[in-house]
């Protein structure tokens, strides 16, 4: 296209080059002719006439006047364009800009009433100005308007749904793309008038920001019509399309848009990953061979994807400098495309809030005609007919609300399908459920459609959700709602029935899939954001499941933090926050709460087990339970013995899960029992006495300061003189001391035990009693004939004593590789155990309360190792208290 420029010289150079630069240079400059010969009016009526396009720009001079006429040659080249039928686009110089040694007022040169009639002339049709910038942004927008009622072929006949759906429009559907004309133009301005290089294009969910950028943005700058004469190549990405890092994301789009730079993708993210600001040399060898002219356009879709809990600070970080660095370089325009939730998501430094006060473009739902345009004008150019009532009802369905824009477009898209010949009609769009009901019914239609092949349960419902969806926090106020998000389900992931529900879902495009090359999955995700507000089963569930969905990000988030900390332990979540979250994985994946476990009463611990396989790194490290963590700390001679005592200060400060040292559901005593067989024993008594043991159960560990409290606070526990036949009773129990829940009672005389025994015994319906010697010493070494529960000889990390350094008892279960060939716990060290026979008469197990000593097992806290084996004796009066005194329990048939 040829455009004239017509202008008086030397007062009007800046302008003439502002308007140059606008248009790239395509036209015929008026200086390059001598203004004093009559051969210059004949040359520039010529070019004008031999011109497509006049644009004129008038000050307060008039020109030369050629002799014997009477205009100057500018307004004769105005008046040659209206002659040949010439567009015109005309600017008038603001009278207060109009000052200066040029202009006719002070030099004499012509009346100053010629310009001034001149100016008349032309006002009804110009545009005023005031300085060459703001010049070219009024050229920029003229030229765009005129360009698209001229320039442009006439567009074909759209084939096929002209309407996109739930999805955004294509750069190749600009011919489909209504109603946002005054937008496009204002990005056009800022981005090449002003020269502005970052623009944020901000606004709700479902306000079409997408598809401004993609279908009327970039068709525009590629079409040249507007872009100053340079070729644009737009580099189109979404910061988590594929996985969770955008420099990837980048890469691979600027590998897909420059193949021939042969670039390697995982390489060229990790350069500019390390360094941010190489985007400009990058950018600046990807369009040399494209030409001078050539420029940039980085378009990040979907940018709130960079704030997902996913995306690490660090690499948020960096993706910012870069967008800083490309934002300064002449060569790049950078736009992204954001969610209004979102805001206060944006880094608060001073260089980034700048660019996005600069930069913020404010997006906002198409009004009433704009949304007419964006339903009338695609059907036309499709061939189709739709009846001004059927609009006007679409558009009252419609309204202002966010999202309503995507919800008209999904349910044009769907009124399409259901058309009779080239007419979209009432009853097709009553038969869809209306704006409102589109979504609701196709998603239902889906269902349908799959349960006849496979029956669908709440698990396979929530399965598929929990893929498709996630919640964000919106700020860092940690007390703000939290947003439902998209999120991206990889076909490995999804169970047979989750996948077949899902391909149903995409058939009805409430889901869009895709796979980027043959050896990637195929990625299953929502076509927009207002499936989750708009299909009443997904609201149920969410309804039903957002505390545990929020559990489940703050833990993602948790977990990616302390990765990135080289996981520190400071940072791994303990037991009381680890557990409300396994409790939510197992709600939100439809798992039922199971019985407690043979080693732990917490069904959490039981549930973490089924869940443990379901979760990726690192959210299945960072959840792997506290208790069991410890427990592994635990069976290693390595651990010290101070932090054995931590660890079962530990336990009992979460509350100890495992089985055999709290309560039962009952409020009883849970007694972990182990099946000891019977065998023949010897004692190291002076005749070494041999004894025959039955089969029995023996308590794993000693008696816990819970369960011996359970017996002393019930109220026919240790104050019922039932349990105290023919025993000494105590005015009151021993001190409480050392009294933590998973410690081992002490200070507990033979009575006491035994009256324990028989109330336990009432209340489980089982007959339970302390061990005889020679039960308790099997049960310690089998027939080993060891002097400890371990192989070998005495080794100082396995039990409680005195060289432990500690000084008092420590919680039971803290020695596990202490453990009897049998399982049993705590059978060397830590505390005394009372036995049920008497010290001297050996055979006697008469209960009485003679006050003859009876006998202790298993040495304890304050002693050597020599009292630790497995068949010493200590024989103590039975209504002795001492700090280093328990006793362990054991079940078998009446004792003969």
């Amino acid at each position: 296209m040829r455009v004239y420029l017509s202008s008086t010289l030397n007062d009007l150079i800046p302008e003439r080059q502002a308007v140059k630069d606008a248009l790239g240079g395509e036209c015929v400059v008026v200086e390059s002719y001598t203004a004093d010969e009559r051969s210059v009016r004949d040359s520039c009526l010529s070019d004008v006439a031999g011109c497509d396009l006049y644009i004129g720009i008038i000050g307060r001079r008039y020109g030369h006047i050629p002799p014997g006429d009477s205009l100057s040659i500018t307004e004769q080249e105005f008046q040659r364009a209206e002659e040949c039928e010439l567009d015109t686009l005309i600017f008038i110089k603001d009278d207060h800009q109009n000052i200066g040694p040029f202009y006719d007022a002070f030099t004499k040169e012509n009346p100053p009433e010629l310009i001034e009639a001149f100016r008349q002339r032309i006002a009804s049709r110009a545009a005023v100005f005031k300085t060459p910038e703001d010049l070219k942004a009024h050229v920029l927008k003229a030229y765009l308007r005129y360009t698209k009622r001229h320039a442009q072929p006439a567009p074909k006949r759209i084939e096929g749904n002209p309407y996109p759906g739930l999805r955004a429009f294509l750069p190749s559907e600009s011919d489909r793309f209504f109603g946002r004309d005054a937008e496009i133009e204002a990005l056009i301005e800022r981005l090449l008038a002003r020269g502005e290089r970052f623009l944020a294009v901000i606004g709700s969910s479902g306000s079409g920001k997408s598809s401004l950028v993609y279908a009327g943005l970039i068709p525009a700058l590629s079409a040249n019509a507007v872009s100053g004469g340079a070729g644009w190549y737009a580099v189109s990405f979404r910061p988590r399309r594929t996985n969770d890092d955008p420099f990837y994301q980048l890469a691979d789009a600027l590998e897909r848009t420059f193949p021939t730079q042969g670039w390697q993708v995982q390489e060229l993210a990790q350069q500019l990953r390390d360094n941010p600001a190489d985007i400009v040399e990058i950018a600046a060898n990807a369009l040399k061979p494209q030409g001078a002219n050539a420029r940039l356009l980085l378009f990040a879709d979907q940018f709130e994807e960079l704030f997902a809990a996913k995306v690490d600070a660090d690499t948020r970080s960096a993706f910012f400098a870069l967008l800083k660095a490309a934002a300064r370089n002449p060569l790049l325009r950078v736009v992204i495309a954001m969610r209004s939730d979102f805001y206060n998501q944006w880094p608060q430094d001073e260089d980034s809030i700048a660019l996005l006060r600069n930069g913020h473009f404010p997006l906002g739902i198409p009004g009433q005609a704009a949304l007419e345009k964006m339903i009338v004008e695609p059907a036309k150019a499709a061939g189709l007919t739709i009846a001004r009532r059927l609009v006007q009802r679409i558009l009252d369905d419609t309204g202002t609300a966010p999202g309503a824009l995507a919800l008209a477009e999904f349910a044009l898209a769907q009124l399409y399908q259901q058309k009779r010949g080239n007419e979209l009609t009432e009853d097709a769009y009553e038969a869809i459920g209306g704006v409102a009901g589109a979504i609701e019914g196709l998603a239902e239609k889906a269902v349908d459609s799959a349960q006849k092949t496979i029956p669908l349960d709440g698990k396979v419902f929530s399965e598929l959700f929990l893929n498709i969806a996630s919640v964000e926090q919106q700020s860092s106020d940690k007390n703000q709602a939290l947003t439902v998000v998209r999120r991206r389900a990889a076909q490995h992931e999804l169970s047979e029935p989750a996948l077949l529900l899902a391909r149903h879902l995409v058939d009805q495009r409430i889901l869009v899939s895709r796979q980027d090359s043959s050896d990637s999955p195929v990625i299953y995700e929502v076509g927009h954001e207002a499936v989750f507000s708009h299909w009443k089963r997904f609201q149920e569930w969410y309804a039903r499941y957002a505390n545990d969905l929020a559990l489940r990000r703050q833990a993602e988030q948790a977990a990616r933090g302390w990765d990135r900390q080289q996981r520190h332990p400071v940072l791994k979540w303990g037991w009381e926050r680890q557990r409300p979250v396994i409790a939510a994985l197992a709600k939100l994946n439809q798992m039922a709460v199971p019985a407690s476990g043979p080693d732990f009463s917490d069904p959490m611990i039981t549930l973490w087990q089924q869940l443990e396989t379901q979760l990726e790194q690192p959210l299945r490290q960072f959840l792997y339970p506290e208790p069991l963590a410890l427990l592994d700390e635990l069976n290693t001679d390595e651990t010290p013995h101070q932090r054995r005592e931590e660890i079962g200060l530990r336990f009992n400060q979460f509350g100890d899960p495992r089985r055999g040292i709290g309560l039962d559901e009952h409020g009883l005593p849970d007694i972990a029992w182990i099946d000891i067989p019977g065998r023949e024993v010897t004692l190291e008594t002076n005749s070494r006495e041999h004894f025959a043991a039955s089969p029995f159960r023996l308590a794993r560990y000693p008696v816990t300061w819970a369960q011996y409290r359970a017996f002393i606070d019930a109220e026919d526990g240790y104050r019922n003189e039932a349990w105290w036949r023919d025993l000494e009773k105590p005015s009151e129990p021993g001190p409480l001391l050392w009294s933590f829940a998973n410690y081992p009672a002490i200070s507990v005389t033979w009575y006491d035990a035994v009256a324990f025994c028989r109330w336990l015994s009432a209340k489980s319906k089982l007959d339970i009693r302390l061990p005889i010697e020679w039960e308790w010493q099997w049960a310690a070494v089998g027939a080993t004939q060891q002097n400890f529960p371990w192989p070998g000889k005495w080794n100082p990390a396995r039990a409680n004593y005195v060289g432990a350094g500690i000084g008092r008892t420590v919680a039971a279960g803290m020695y596990p590789l202490s453990h009897s060939s049998f399982g049993v716990d705590d059978m060397a060290g830590n505390t005394w155990e009372w036995c049920l026979n008497y010290y001297k008469k050996t055979k006697d197990i008469a209960i009485n309360n003679d006050n003859e000593a009876r006998v202790l097992r298993g040495g304890s806290w304050g002693d050597l190792p020599d009292g630790a084996r497995a068949s010493a004796r200590h024989g103590v009066h039975p209504g002795s208290r001492y700090n280093n005194f328990g006793f362990r329990v054991l079940c078998s048939s009446p004792v003969e």
